[in-house]
């Protein structure tokens, strides 16, 4: 993961503690406030983002990160097969299969989810209107 994953990433990423975020906003507003400088910071709240991610958007990632078809299809295999019934007054209706989402409590989806929001860093970066020191 160290080697797709950007430094920006805190979460579930070796030797980094989602924790350090706090630190480093402190750390920025004081640089700002003692240079008389403005800016800008934006807190993305992230609950329920794993039921919203696109599957064919994780491929597409995965694929510009060099990942290998092989790769990518077991973890589309791990992402799409599971399928979901619901009971209705007891009784189950059909199975049917997931079309987006990452699975809670998968120990691979915290990996995938990263791989996923690789996706909005890069494109804040390169709109240069986000810097990262």
């Amino acid at each position: 993961m160290d080697s797709v994953i950007g430094d920006y990433q805190m979460a579930f990423i070796r030797d980094s503690q989602i924790l350090d975020n706090f630190v480093i906003a402190e750390e920025v507003i004081h640089e700002w406030r003692k240079d008389r400088e403005g800016g800008l910071m934006v807190k993305l709240d992230f609950e329920k983002a794993y039921n919203s991610v696109d599957h064919n958007f994780l491929d597409t990632m995965m694929e510009g990160m060099g990942f290998g078809v092989r790769w990518r299809h077991w973890m589309r295999a791990c992402v799409t097969s599971p399928t979901l019934l619901v009971l209705v007054n007891r009784s189950p209706t059909k199975q049917f299969g997931i079309e987006r989402g990452l699975r809670q409590g998968d120990p691979i989806s915290p990996f995938l989810f990263n791989i996923v929001v690789e996706g909005l860093s890069s494109l804040l970066m390169k709109s240069g209107d986000f810097r990262y020191d």
